[in-house]
C-alpha cells in the first residue's frame, strides 16, 4: 500500500487531502529534489549545533543559559534531520506534511536554542527565515504568510518573557526581535509575491510550450501529406528533415537520419553547393533530372540568419504537369484531326481513285504513265500520314499491366529478327537484374520497341545484315526507375538534327511519316516514363527509354 503510495506522488504533482494541487506549478516537475536539498542544509545545521556545543567558541554563544537543554535539542534535532531525509528519499509521508511538519519543527528547535542562548543577542535568529519560506515548496501562500506571523509573534514574546524572568527590561533586544520579526514577514510577502508570478509564467510557459509541440506535430503532420518534397538541410551539409514525398521521390534510397546530403544523394547536392557557393538570392531553383523518368523542379530557401542557415529544399515531380500539357495537345490534335479527315481524306480518296483510272487508259505514254505513278504514290503516302494521325489523336488510355522485362523482350526480339531476317547474334540482350518488373501497356510498349528497332533497321547501317543492336537493362544507383538502352552501331544522328528527333513529321526520308519517334515518345509519356536520345562517342545511337519500377 505505500509503495503505491510512493509511486503515485512520484508520478504526479502534489496533491492534499481534497485532491487539489497544493503545490506551485513552477515545482510541480520534482519538488521533492528541493525538500531533500533543504534536508541536507538541516543535517548541515543540526552538526554545526553540536560542533558549537563541543567546541564551545567565544565567539558563538550558544546555549549558555541551559547547556543541558541545548545538548538535549542538538542532539535531537540531529536525529530528527537524519529521519527526514530519509523520509524524503522513500516520499512519505506526503509531500505537504512533510514540507510544513518540518518547518515546523525546526522553528521550535531554533525557538529553544534561542531560548538556551539568551535570546536573539547570539545571532542566530536569522535562520528562522528559512523554515518560514520552506512551506511554499508545497503550501498555498496563506499557510506559509500565516506560519511567518505566527513566528514573528512568539519571537517577540520570547524576549519579553526573557526580559521579565531576568527582572529587567532590554530595549535593545525587543528592538532586534521588531526588525528580525519584519525582516521575516518581509520576505514571506515577497516569497509569497515571487511564487505567485513565478507560478504564472510557468504556467504561461508551459502552455505555450504546449501549443508550441501541438504546433510542431501539426507542421510535421503537414510536411509528411505533402505531395511535394520537403528536405531540410542544415549548414554542416546534414539532413536535419525530410517527408516521405521526398524520399520518394529521390529513389527510396535507404535511411537518410544522421546522414549528409552528399551521400544520401549526390546529383541534389550538387546543385546545393551550386547554390550556397555563389551569390544567389535566398530563394533559387533548378531543373534536375538525374537519369530516370522523373523530373525534378528543385527549389532553395534559406531559413534563419547567416551564422545559423539552415536550407529548406523543395522538390516537385513536373511529370504531373507534363501529362496535363500532354492531354491538352492530345484534344487539340483531336480536333485538327477530325478536320484533317474531313477537309483533306475525302478529297485525296478522290485524286487517287482518279489517278487509278486513269492509269486503266491504253492511250498513256510512258510519262503519263510515271507521272500517275507519282500521283498515286504521293496520295499514299498522304494517306498514311493522315492514318498516322487519326491513330495518334485516338490513343486510348494506357492499360498498364505487370510486365517481366527481360522475358518480355525476349519474345518482342524473337519476332522482330525472324520478319526482318536478321541473325541472332546480330542482338543482343542483358537485362540485371533478371527479374526486373515494369508497369506498362504491352500493346504500347511493342509500338515503342517496333519503331526503334525498325528505326535501327532502316536508317543506322547502309547494310542491315551488318547491323548490330545491343539492348540493355537495369537500375542506376541511386534511383527509382528502370533504364532500357537500344543502341546500335550505326552512323548516328547529326547534332543538327537531335533537336527535332522527337517533333511531328520531321524526317529525313521521303518514305516516312515524321510520326514514328513523335508517337513513341508521346505513348511513353502516357504511361509515366520517358524517351531520350543519347549521342554515343563511339558512334552509333542509343535511344533510352526510363520506367518507373514497379511498386506491386
Amino acid at each position: 500500500m505505500q509503495s503505491g503510495s510512493r509511486a503515485a506522488s512520484a508520478s504526479h504533482a502534489p496533491i492534499n487531502t481534497q485532491g487539489q494541487t497544493v503545490a506551485p506549478f513552477f515545482l510541480h516537475e520534482d519538488p521533492w529534489n528541493l525538500l531533500r536539498l533543504y534536508h541536507v542544509y538541516r543535517l548541515a545545521l543540526a552538526g554545526a549545533f553540536l560542533l558549537a556545543m563541543v567546541g564551545q567558541s567565544k565567539f558563538v554563544q550558544l546555549g549558555v543559559q541551559n547547556k543541558e537543554l541545548f545538548g538535549w535539542i542538538t542532539a535531537t534535532y540531529l536525529l530528527i534531520a537524519i529521519i527526514s531525509n530519509l523520509s524524503s528519499y522513500f516520499q512519505w509521508p506526503d509531500l505537504m506534511i512533510q514540507g510544513v511538519g518540518y518547518s515546523i519543527i525546526d522553528i521550535i528547535v531554533l525557538f529553544i536554542i534561542l531560548y538556551t542562548s539568551g535570546g536573539v543577542s547570539v545571532g542566530i535568529g536569522i535562520l528562522l527565515v528559512v523554515p518560514v519560506l520552506i512551506p511554499y515548496i508545497c503550501a498555498p501562500g496563506q499557510v506559509s504568510i500565516a506560519i511567518a506571523a505566527l513566528t514573528g509573534i512568539c519571537l517577540i514574546s520570547l524576549e519579553v518573557w526573557l526580559g521579565l524572568s531576568e527582572g529587567q527590561s532590554n530595549t535593545t533586544s525587543l528592538t532586534h526581535s521588531g526588525i528580525l520579526t519584519a525582516f521575516i514577514m518581509l520576505a514571506s510577502w515577497l516569497g509569497d509575491r515571487w511564487i505567485r508570478k513565478a507560478d504564472e509564467m510557468a504556467k504561461l510557459a508551459n502552455r505555450r510550450g504546449i501549443d508550441l509541440a501541438n504546433l510542431s506535430q501539426l507542421n510535421q503532420s503537414i510536411l509528411d501529406r505533402l505531395e511535394s518534397g520537403i528536405v531540410v538541410v542544415e549548414t554542416s551539409g546534414a539532413i536535419r528533415h525530410m517527408n516521405a514525398a521526398a524520399w520518394h521521390l529521390l529513389g527510396n534510397p535507404g535511411n537518410w537520419r544522421s546522414k549528409p546530403l552528399a551521400v544520401f544523394a549526390p546529383e541534389l547536392d550538387k546543385h546545393y553547393q551550386q547554390w550556397i557557393n555563389e551569390v544567389s538570392p535566398r530563394t533559387a531553383s533548378y531543373d534536375l533530372k538525374h537519369q530516370q523518368a522523373t523530373e525534378l523542379r528543385v527549389r532553395f530557401t534559406q531559413l534563419g540568419t547567416q551564422s545559423r542557415r539552415n536550407t529548406l529544399i523543395n522538390l516537385e515531380d513536373t511529370s504531373e504537369q507534363r501529362e496535363k500539357v500532354q492531354g491538352v495537345k492530345l484534344a487539340s490534335l483531336g480536333q485538327l484531326t477530325a478536320s484533317i479527315a474531313h477537309e483533306i481524306r475525302n478529297p485525296l480518296g478522290a485524286i487517287s481513285h482518279a489517278a487509278q483510272l486513269m492509269s486503266e487508259s491504253q492511250n498513256l505514254d510512258k510519262a503519263d504513265t510515271r507521272l500517275l505513278q507519282i500521283i498515286q504514290a504521293n496520295a499514299k503516302r498522304m494517306n498514311l500520314t493522315i492514318e498516322s494521325v487519326l491513330n495518334l489523336s485516338r490513343k486510348k488510355e494506357p492499360k498498364r499491366e505487370r510486365l517481366p522485362l527481360k522475358g518480355w523482350l525476349h519474345s518482342f526480339l524473337r519476332d522482330f529478327i525472324l520478319q526482318h531476317n536478321l541473325k541472332e547474334k546480330q542482338v543482343t540482350l542483358f537485362i540485371e537484374p533478371a527479374d526486373l518488373m515494369i508497369e506498362f501497356d504491352p500493346a504500347h510498349l511493342h509500338q515503342i520497341m517496333w519503331n526503334l528497332c525498325r528505326n535501327a533497321f532502316k536508317y543506322a547501317h547502309d547494310n542491315p545484315q551488318k547491323l548490330q543492336l545491343d539492348i540493355q537493362g537495369g537500375t542506376p544507383a541511386h534511383s527509382r526507375d528502370v533504364l532500357l538502352n537500344i543502341i546500335d552501331n550505326g552512323r548516328g544522328i547529326p547534332e543538327d538534327l537531335r533537336q527535332r528527333l522527337f517533333e511531328p513529321f520531321f524526317t529525313t526520308s521521303t518514305q516516312g511519316t515524321g510520326l514514328g519517334l513523335f508517337m513513341a515518345r508521346e505513348l511513353c509519356l502516357s504511361n509515366g516514363s520517358a524517351l531520350e536520345y543519347i549521342s554515343l562517342p563511339t558512334g552509333g545511337s542509343c535511344f533510352r527509354i526510363a520506367f518507373s519500377r514497379s511498386t506491386h
